[in-house]
């Protein structure tokens, strides 16, 4: 192995595993990806094949994936996971595979220390962040470290109920109504598809924002997003909460989600900012490494 030190690091999605090699300044070296395989061994065979590819090449692997990950012992206790995410012990069967050392983590708690590390988080100890993307997730750091929680679940915004549905009145059921929380972008693009009449995706909503059903649609999916980020932010006190996912790149729904928060949490204005994140698709990426080369005790140059 030459002098500069090189690692494999992968976010593992629900539709596509994606995977790089770095140095340890987070500069990526090369780049691939690949349909994720749904079948659990098929699934492992995949992982095994890129690892394979850079067996020997590489001094470590960190890598992120959805689910409430014990980063000592590698399991995945999330049962809405697919069962491809939690057949298996990532950490244990990559590392005994590459014969280097593995972490293994959350994808939305990797993409904050990616933000940490070279995004919009740089400089802040305190900070909060919200993902929109296939789900809703959530991660919290606090004086510079990521918070898990007692069972690897912190900052799950998510999950959090915001009351009952409301009845075409506009008057919540306290018997029959469900209970809401904030959904992903996926939530949006399927309302916005059932009134459109045909399957439709992100950049259509935004591109037909006139039309008074489409902008009532996302309204009321933009209240719930800001609700969740008003309210993580209440609970944690933090410097700024941070929006990930494809969606934050559309300059329209921050300015939206930044000012619908601040009326409804007027306080919040005096010293929580909302900002975008900035390290895009590789912000996992950065985090697995980030966290890998604490645990081997390497820093950036």
């Amino acid at each position: 192995m030459g002098q500069e030190q090189r690692y494999l690091t992968m976010d593992i999605g629900g539709t596509v595993v994606k995977y790089s090699i770095m140095d340890r300044n987070y500069k990526e070296l090369e780049y691939g990806e690949e349909p994720t395989q749904k079948d659990p061994g098929r699934f492992l065979e995949q992982l095994f094949a890129v690892a394979d590819r850079y067996r020997g090449q590489v001094d470590g692997a960190g890598v992120c994936i959805a689910g409430f990950i014990n980063p000592v012992t590698g399991e995945n206790k999330d049962f809405s996971v697919g069962e491809n995410f939690r057949a298996w012990n990532l950490k244990k069967e990559l590392s005994e595979r590459m014969q280097v050392p593995v972490v293994l983590e959350n994808d939305s708690n990797c993409a904050a220390l990616g933000e940490m590390a070279a995004g919009a988080g740089k400089g802040l100890k305190d900070f909060v962040l919200l993902t929109i993307g296939t789900g809703v997730g959530g991660a919290l750091v606090m004086d510079g470290r990521l918070v898990r929680g007692n069972h690897f679940k912190a900052g799950e915004a998510g999950l959090a109920l915001l009351g009952r549905e409301c009845s075409g009145d506009g008057q919540a059921d306290a018997e029959s109504g469900r209970y809401v929380n904030a959904e992903a972008t996926s939530g949006l693009v399927r309302e916005v598809s059932r009134v459109a009449g045909r399957q439709i995706d992100g950049p259509y909503v935004f591109e037909h924002m006139e039309n008074p059903d489409i902008h009532a649609i996302y309204r009321a999916w933009l209240e719930r997003i800001a609700l969740t980020a008003g309210n993580l932010a209440v609970m944690v006190d933090p410097e700024a909460v941070l929006i990930g996912g494809g969606i934050c790149r559309q300059e329209r729904f921050i300015r939206d989600l930044r000012e619908r928060l601040y009326e409804l949490f007027p306080h919040l204005g005096e010293y929580t900012r909302l900002e975008a994140c900035r390290s895009g698709n590789l912000a996992g990426r950065i985090g697995a490494l980030y966290l890998l080369l604490e645990e081997m005790g390497v820093r950036a140059v």
